[in-house]
């Protein structure tokens, strides 16, 4: 493997730029039962897997919501989801989008 020679911000950073990073980045999305089974894997904890794994984990920034309080079961956007067992665990899946009707702008 070749020698990395940007941090995970500065390659995020190229990409956002239309810049050539010296890799593509990677983020990792995973139930919390699968990462609790990777660290047993790899018998280290969630930060050295991220650097085994070469995980550049972005960071999220965002404005806090300050409109009126969702409906019930409802997200600010108006989406709903429900909880989905896959047998060693959950995960939250979309089952209503309010936008989900339109065909076009």
């Amino acid at each position: 493997m070749r020698k990395e020679t940007m941090s995970p911000r500065e390659r995020w950073l190229a990409v956002l730029n239309r810049e050539t990073p010296d890799r593509v980045p990677m983020d990792i999305w995973i139930t919390p039962e699968g990462a609790e089974k990777l660290k047993a894997h790899l018998e280290c904890d969630w930060d050295t897997v991220l650097e085994r794994l070469h995980i550049d984990t972005p960071l999220c920034v965002g404005g806090k919501y300050v409109g009126p309080p969702p409906k019930e079961g409802e997200d600010i956007w108006g989406m709903r989801h429900r909880e989905i067992d896959y047998g060693t665990g959950v995960y939250s899946e979309a089952v209503f989008s309010p936008l989900a009707q339109y065909g076009s702008v």
